[in-house]
């Protein structure tokens, strides 16, 4: 149990400083509900799982080309750039409030674009790297398939939650955002996607 306690804090805190996930969650909650909001969190907490699972096991779990991983994070890439752009350009009058939908498709959609956001970040791995290094050098369980096992999906179940906070505060400003700060965050959603994919096309390009 010390190892599944130890991902639950990992994984909360490290999504805690503010940046182009949280922006996006917040933006979705705000105009697509709580439900599509979630399902962004979710791909993104699965990504998580699975990049901590392989690197505390230190197995490949999949064989994947190098081309094709390529052209995954370009395709992925691509899309976090035309999504954040459709957000700058979009006018006041375009900014609205839609009704919370909760069909297979826009979940599904939500939970793509997590899983794409999380994956096309040539970041992300070192970070995980970097997490993996440092869980590994407390020694405070030992490092088993079980244990391996538990840490993960702590580190899964602890980010989910912060997610579920996040949204959970944002509730109760829904209004206030609404009526006097919706047009500016969506900008701010915007630039902070298309900053993310031009700094994501900059890694790649030079890795």
């Amino acid at each position: 149990m010390i190892a599944l306690a130890i991902g639950l804090v990992i994984g909360f805190l490290m999504c805690i400083p503010i940046g182009p996930i949280n922006i996006w969650v917040i933006n979705t909650f705000i105009r697509r509900g709580a439900s599509q909001a979630l399902s962004i969190a979710l791909g993104g907490s699965i990504m998580d799982f699975i990049y901590f699972y392989v690197i505390l096991s230190g197995i490949s779990l999949f064989t994947i080309s190098d081309n094709a991983i390529f052209l995954f994070k370009s395709a992925g890439i691509a899309l976090i750039f035309i999504l954040g752009v459709k957000e700058l350009v979009s006018k006041a009058k375009e900014i609205e409030v839609k009704q919370s939908s909760q069909s297979p498709v826009r979940l599904a959609s939500g939970f793509i674009l997590g899983v794409i956001i999380y994956t096309s970040n040539p970041t992300l791995i070192i970070t995980m790297t970097g997490l993996g290094a440092f869980v590994k050098s407390l020694q405070l369980f030992e490092l088993s398939q079980l244990n391996i096992f538990l840490a993960s999906i702590g580190l899964a179940i602890g980010s989910y939650v912060w997610f579920v906070l996040l949204v959970f505060v944002t509730a109760k400003y829904e209004f206030k955002i609404r009526d006097r700060y919706l047009s500016k965050f969506v900008k701010i959603s915007g630039g902070l996607m298309v900053a993310l994919s031009l700094f994501m096309t900059f890694k790649l390009a030079t890795t």
